[in-house]
């Protein structure tokens, strides 16, 4: 009887260690994974990432930090300067603001036969704008008939994470990371946005438009964001295509 007494007492004593071991490995994993949630890397890597640097306001849209001009035969490019106009003229150049705006200060120039290009100014600013594919067809050759320019007027530009929230969902540790962000203008946009309004003939606008309503950045403003991170073995991974954990799953 004592020795079977003995025996039991061994073995609980035992399985209490295991469990104690057990509970302080993952105390310890648990501690040292919040230890390893670096908030000056997930910052960069937040900054660094293709949805942070793409100004979409809602995933498909357009993208808010560029303005998007088209240059060619004005026949081809008239309804993307939304002109019901048969003849290229200025006036015609109104429906988009920004385009209307570029062309007043000499990026582009109307050419005889009705053909719209860039000017000399232009061409040397192109070099920082994205020679874009233009709708059901190839981007084609400089000063083509047909071509998309899509011009920075802003980047976005993190500012500071505010909060960060852990938590454990479906045996998985993961890790909610509130942030602020703003506008950051380009020279281009910069000198765009002195303009206090633009003339415009868009609907309801009564013939003029403010820079930001039209574009939709605010320079003066601080937009909140947020990020979610998951805990891999390699160390914390952010998952770019959900806003929310459940979305993760």
């Amino acid at each position: 009887m004592l020795h079977s007494e003995l025996a039991m007492t061994t073995s609980v004593k035992k399985l209490c260690l295991v469990l104690f071991g057990a509970t302080v490995l993952t105390i310890s994993g648990l501690a040292h994974a919040e230890k390893d949630f670096d908030r000056e890397s997930a910052a960069k890597t937040i900054a660094e990432s293709e949805s942070f640097t793409g100004c979409h306001a809602i995933p498909g849209a357009r993208d808010v930090c560029d303005w998007t001009i088209y240059t060619g035969r004005w026949n081809l490019i008239a309804n993307h300067w939304s002109s019901t106009a048969a003849h290229l003229q200025p006036d015609a150049l109104k429906g988009s603001p920004v385009g209307y705006w570029l062309y007043t200060k000499g990026y582009l120039q109307l050419s005889p036969n009705d053909i719209l290009t860039l000017s000399e100014k232009g061409r040397i600013a192109s070099k920082g704008w994205k020679h874009a594919t233009a709708p059901g067809r190839e981007a084609e050759t400089s000063q083509s008939s047909y071509e998309g320019w899509e011009i920075p007027l802003a980047t976005k530009s993190f500012v500071a994470i505010t909060n960060v929230l852990r938590g454990w969902r479906l045996g998985v540790q993961f890790a909610e990371v509130h942030y602020l962000w703003s506008y950051a203008l380009t020279p281009l946009g910069s000198d765009l946005f002195t303009n206090e309004r633009l003339p415009s003939t868009r609907r309801n606008t009564e013939g003029w438009i403010a820079p930001a309503e039209l574009t939709g950045i605010d320079a003066h403003k601080t937009y909140s964001g947020k990020a979610i991170f998951v805990l891999h073995k390699e160390g914390w991974r952010l998952n770019p295509d959900c806003n929310t954990i459940d979305a993760c799953d």
